[in-house]
């Protein structure tokens, strides 16, 4: 980061001494040549040269005298001291302050808790999702009561879903009864009674503002929606049959 920035008065001081330097070297060549002169016509009695050489002699010590009149005045001017208190609150010398603490950047990936067993049955090529073969792919309870806390952490049970979907264990076409948005919310206590919902997999981006970018993070950040997937029995035959059930809910 920036260290505190102020306005730099020695470069004028600098290109002062330069001009001044060269002029005075000038100025005694010049001074040197007239002086020449002058003693010249005095030795051979050419009263024009020794005219012109004493009014030169004259004007380099003019010249020298105006010359340090110059360089005071450019170092007067360029003090801060001497200055600062003449000039308009506008004009005067600022502190340029840069705040070394980074900004804390906002999370760019979701973060999700998830069962083990979640989408195993893919993995696995299974061939359906009944009976047995269906509840071997089933949450913990441990696992599904983590993520039902998360979600309460995060307060998306209090928010309605926009979207729903059913999909089969091996995530292929809908299966089960129309799936509706208002399963999440409106009718959750209809729709846990005749499903039996566990949660499977949970899915949220967390505000980097409000905590670290990972799935300890419970303050969801809008503008990315809260993803949730629970294994549910779909139909009630005999053998049951199993699968998904997934909700989109905005974050308010």
């Amino acid at each position: 980061m920036l260290e505190d920035i102020t306005a730099p008065v020695t470069q004028l001081n600098t290109v002062a001494a330069w001009f001044l330097g060269s002029a005075l070297a000038l100025a005694v060549v010049g001074c040197g040549v007239m002086l020449t002169m002058w003693l010249a016509g005095k030795s051979f009695s050419i009263q024009e040269w020794s005219k012109k050489g004493q009014v030169g002699v004259g004007l380099f010590f003019v010249g020298v005298i105006l010359l340090g009149s110059i360089g005071g005045g450019i170092q007067w001017s360029s003090s801060d001291s001497k200055t600062e208190g003449l000039l308009p609150e506008a004009a005067k010398q600022k502190t340029i302050r840069v705040d070394r603490k980074p900004p804390h950047s906002k999370c760019t990936a979701t973060v999700s808790i998830s069962s083990k067993k979640h989408m195993k049955a893919k993995k696995d090529g299974a061939d359906n999702g009944e009976g047995k073969n269906g509840l071997k792919y089933q949450p913990s309870e441990a696992e599904a009561s983590k993520m039902g806390k998360a979600i309460r952490e995060i307060g998306a049970h209090k928010w309605n879903a926009d979207k729903a979907w059913t999909k089969s264990l091996t995530w292929k076409g809908n299966h089960g009864d129309l799936p509706s948005k208002d399963d999440w919310k409106k009718n959750r206590s209809e729709y846990e009674k005749k499903h039996e919902p566990m949660y499977s997999r949970i899915q949220w981006q967390p505000d980097g503002k409000k905590g670290n970018c990972d799935n300890t993070n419970f303050n969801a950040a809008k503008g990315a929606p809260v993803e949730v997937i629970f294994f549910e029995k779909f139909m009630d035959n005999d053998p049951a049959v199993y699968g998904y059930r997934k909700f989109t809910i905005p974050v308010k």
